[in-house]
């Protein structure tokens, strides 16, 4: 139970990051850039002397950063072209790509139908959501793409799970995501289609959204979910990160009214959403019960 608690806790912590991601008027690249080195300089900075890592795993933990700052980058997009709420709608697909996409990855995984059938349930209500806030089309697609890059660096991370210190998977993961938004921005540029705002650095509240952003939902967020993957399987935290769009949307209708361009058939597939994050722990609980089917 401590460690559902612990769950719900980061995903609360990552419903906020939207908010704060739309509170800082940077390009999404740069927020990312910003989050995610500042991330690493702290990490670097804590991090005991034991938890040192190979060579092969340090190439791999940075190559599955730079999944994570593909999938920032795509999440903060997706809030600044849409808003917080359609945002949170589309990373709610992870579950279905986790239940597909993990036992084609991970062969000691198998194919759990309910999981996929829970995916399924979401992906409805999403496709609900799409037919009707046409406005927002684009957004909504981005953010499918970001949750598929997501649902892929979760699987991956499972792997590292027990083997890396945790700090040392969030530091090299934060490295990755920073030098994947270094070579985006300057790639960009030299393409002629810049990925920057028209600053460079945040102004007034924005250092403190930033700190915030930094500190809470990348320093200690990921600490502790790295810790969950050691004892809860890759898509129970992503089927509970469905509870992600309940939090963001909320703290979206408070802090910029987004519940005010959203029409009634939003808030059903969002219960629909929240109505399979509650029964899908229930199964997991009845599956496990001795003499269940």
């Amino acid at each position: 139970m401590r460690d559902y608690l612990k769950l719900h806790f980061v995903v609360l912590i990552w419903g906020f990051t939207a908010v704060l991601g739309k509170l800082i008027e940077l390009s999404a690249t740069q927020v990312v850039l910003y989050r995610s080195a500042a991330a690493a300089v702290i990490l670097f900075a804590l991090l005991p002397r034991r938890a040192a890592v190979s060579k092969p795993l340090v190439v791999a933990l940075i190559a599955n950063g730079m999944l994570v700052g593909a999938h920032w980058i795509l999440f903060f997009l997706a809030v600044k072209v849409a808003n917080v709420s359609i945002c949170m709608i589309g990373m709610a697909t992870t579950s279905f790509w986790t239940a597909l996409l993990e036992p084609i990855l991970i062969r000691k995984v198998r194919f759990q139908w309910g999981n996929l059938l829970l995916g399924c349930v979401v992906i409805a209500a999403v496709v609900w959501i799409y037919r009707t806030e046409t406005r927002f089309h684009y957004g909504l697609l981005v953010a499918l793409v970001g949750a598929i890059v997501a649902t892929l660096f979760s699987i991956i991370n499972g792997l590292f799970a027990g083997r890396v210190h945790p700090q040392s998977v969030v530091m090299y993961e934060m490295a990755g995501a920073a030098l994947f938004c270094g070579a985006a921005l300057v790639t960009a540029d030299l393409l002629g289609a810049p990925l920057d705002s028209d600053r460079y650095l945040p102004v007034s509240l924005e250092w403190l959204w930033l700190a915030i952003l930094v500190l809470a939902g990348t320093v200690l967020a990921y600490q502790i979910y790295v810790r969950l993957l050691d004892r809860l399987s890759v898509f129970t935290i992503n089927f509970a990160n469905n509870l992600e769009p309940v939090y963001g949307i909320s703290l979206g209708a408070l802090f910029f009214g987004d519940h005010e361009l959203l029409g009634s058939r939003f808030y059903a597939g969002t219960l629909v959403i929240l109505a399979a994050v509650i029964v899908q722990p229930w199964l997991m609980k009845c599956k496990s019960t001795p003499g269940a089917e």
